[in-house]
């Protein structure tokens, strides 16, 4: 079972168009095939041994058939060539269609900047540059998309087969678990060969932290299921638990931390996972017992930034509205980023974007439910709607600019403002109308936001003052590489990552092994690195008939501009 899922998430196929021309390699489209992490964000460089994908245009047939060993430098008229120094070797094919074709990185590929090329059918791409490094570990997901779940056997049960972690199968601690990944090291055998067990955690100083604390590994190294697949054992933490909670590796001499999946635990075996902060734990129980849970979710985002940009001060404010009403099967629900997206409570996630806009995006897709041509919102700033783009999805900026154009766009007057808000649907053939009334409080207020530096090596300190009982606050950092010296552009990339805390406790430590994701700023005329505090909302809920469940989620973010190093 574990096998197969590991080779489908391997090589999931995008079909792009065939063209009979010279086959061409994207810009920054060479990736670790589990962490889908971009160059050049730290987890972003290929390591030795590892399988790799490549995406693109023209660059290959479907391949259909089954591998076999010993696994060939060529498939279907595809091979891929990667010269780093002086040195050329030939990538082991796994993989090839025309947008997409998978290989492994020969062990003996020497480590530094390097180039890659693909050939099809005789025509050889332009050269694209890489980054070989010695490890660089990426973990594989049931998203198939490098976030969210990652795909996690169970251990201690009596199962043939030991389960997936999933929301509606959770693990506990003092649990042994196989988190399934590529990228821990290089091995001395041949990587084309049927793999053998080589166990890399003392060589190659496997740590997984779970949550906000380190785990005890068992074994980390080669597995025997699967060319180039890695797998690390290890025991769940005491005093873990919820829906979501952080799971990373780092791994290597230079310490490279790898893509933040998450796993879900309960407080002891059997039990059921649980966030204040998430859904529902009724809603899963609906979930189980009938196969289906049809959920609504309306979120709310306001992000305020003050920042020095091309010579001035900029403040600037984005208010939005993202709302999805679908239907959920247990598989598209465990692979799911969560009705929040947020971590469980008092942990840190992180995820990857692109240009300005750091809103992550899920790429599960609930079946839609229809629930009618728009939403509304009425609060102190007046009425707005929220259209739909899409049978059960609504998007709309409520106020000030579009996030994506932050800094440089011309501001309108904000509309999430502290007060009584309700929220109306009109309906539709799936979900009934439904009315909600919400309050959006005072935001807390960031007692040390003087902050202007940012030391990756350290933990990084946030203390704060307000916020109601049920309130929670949220902590983002982000970075994002710049392309020019004007700053990011709709295509750099960039990672952030987001905390959630019981407004309550006044005071949070981002532990270092997650400010470890960032990337440092770089010198631009736009500001590439911000810090941010705000409230985060209890989810208030709502019925509506044709919906198991409906959510309300609000959450602001206030902040400012700061060096990352």
């Amino acid at each position: 079972m574990i096998k197969e899922f590991i080779l489908t998430a391997a090589v999931i196929v995008f079909f792009a168009p065939h063209l009979p021309a010279q086959p061409t390699v994207a810009s920054g489209g060479v990736l670790n095939v589990a962490s889908y992490s971009y160059p050049p964000l730290p987890g972003g460089s290929i390591a030795e041994g590892s399988m790799f994908t490549v995406f693109g245009g023209n660059m290959g047939t479907t391949f259909t058939g089954s591998l076999s060993f010993p696994l060939k430098t060529s498939m279907l008229n595809t091979s891929i060539k990667v010269t780093s120094g002086a040195t050329s070797v030939d990538a082991l094919m796994i993989f090839t269609s025309a947008g997409q074709v998978t290989a492994i990185l020969p062990s003996n590929t020497p480590v530094g900047s390097a180039t890659l090329t693909l050939t099809f059918n005789g025509q050889t791409s332009s050269p694209v540059p890489i980054q070989i490094v010695p490890s660089s570990f990426g973990a594989f997901t049931l998203n198939q998309a490098g976030s969210g779940p990652g795909i996690i056997q169970e251990f201690g049960g009596t199962e043939a087969v030991p389960p997936v972690n999933a929301i509606v199968s959770p693990s506990y601690p003092g649990q042994t678990v196989a988190l399934w990944g590529t990228g821990l090291g290089p091995i001395t055998g041949d990587d084309a060969e049927a793999p053998v067990q080589v166990n890399m955690q003392t060589a190659f100083d496997v740590q997984v932290w779970v949550g906000n604390k380190q785990a005890t590994v068992t074994y980390a190294g080669r597995s025997s299921c699967c060319a180039a697949v890695d797998v690390v054992y290890f025991v769940v933490p005491p005093g873990i638990q919820g829906c979501y909670v952080p799971v990373v590796v780092k791994a290597g001499k230079a310490g490279v931390v790898g893509n933040v999946t998450s796993m879900a635990v309960a407080p002891n075996a059997g039990g059921v996972c649980s966030d204040g902060d998430g859904i529902d734990p009724a809603d899963v129980k609906t979930l189980q017992s009938s196969g289906s849970v049809r959920l609504g979710a309306v979120s709310l985002t306001r992000i305020e930034i003050n920042a020095a940009a091309l010579g001035e001060t900029i403040s600037a404010v984005s208010d939005s509205a993202n709302s999805v009403f679908g239907r959920y099967s247990p598989a598209q629900l465990s692979a799911s980023l969560g009705l929040t997206q947020s971590p469980s409570v008092g942990y840190c996630t992180v995820s990857q974007f692109l240009g300005l806009n750091p809103l992550p995006v899920d790429p599960i897709k609930p079946t839609p439910l229809d629930a009618g041509a728009s939403l509304s919102i009425s609060g102190p700033a007046g009425t707005k709607a929220i259209p739909s783009s899409s049978t059960g999805v609504f998007s709309a900026t409520l106020g000030g600019v579009e996030l994506d154009q932050i800094l440089t766009g011309t501001p309108g007057p904000p509309f999430l403002l502290p007060g009584s808000y309700t929220i109306t649907g009109s309906g539709g053939s799936a979900v009934g109308s439904f009315s909600q009334q919400f309050t959006i409080p005072t935001d807390v207020t960031w007692t040390n936001s003087t902050i202007t530096t940012i030391d990756r090596s350290k933990d990084l300190t946030i203390t704060w003052t307000g916020g109601g009982s049920n309130d929670y606050v949220a902590i983002t950092g982000l970075g994002v590489t710049a392309t020019g010296p004007l700053g990011p552009s709709t295509t750099s990339p960039g990672n952030l990552f987001l905390c959630v805390v019981p407004a309550g406790e006044g005071t949070f430590t981002v532990p270092s092994i997650v400010l470890q994701a960032l990337p440092t700023s770089a010198a631009s005329a736009i500001p590439t690195s911000f810090l941010l505090v705000g409230t985060e909302l209890e989810p208030v809920k709502f019925n509506a008939s044709g919906l198991d469940d409906g959510y309300v989620i609000y959450r602001s973010l206030t902040g400012n501009n700061v060096t990352i190093q």
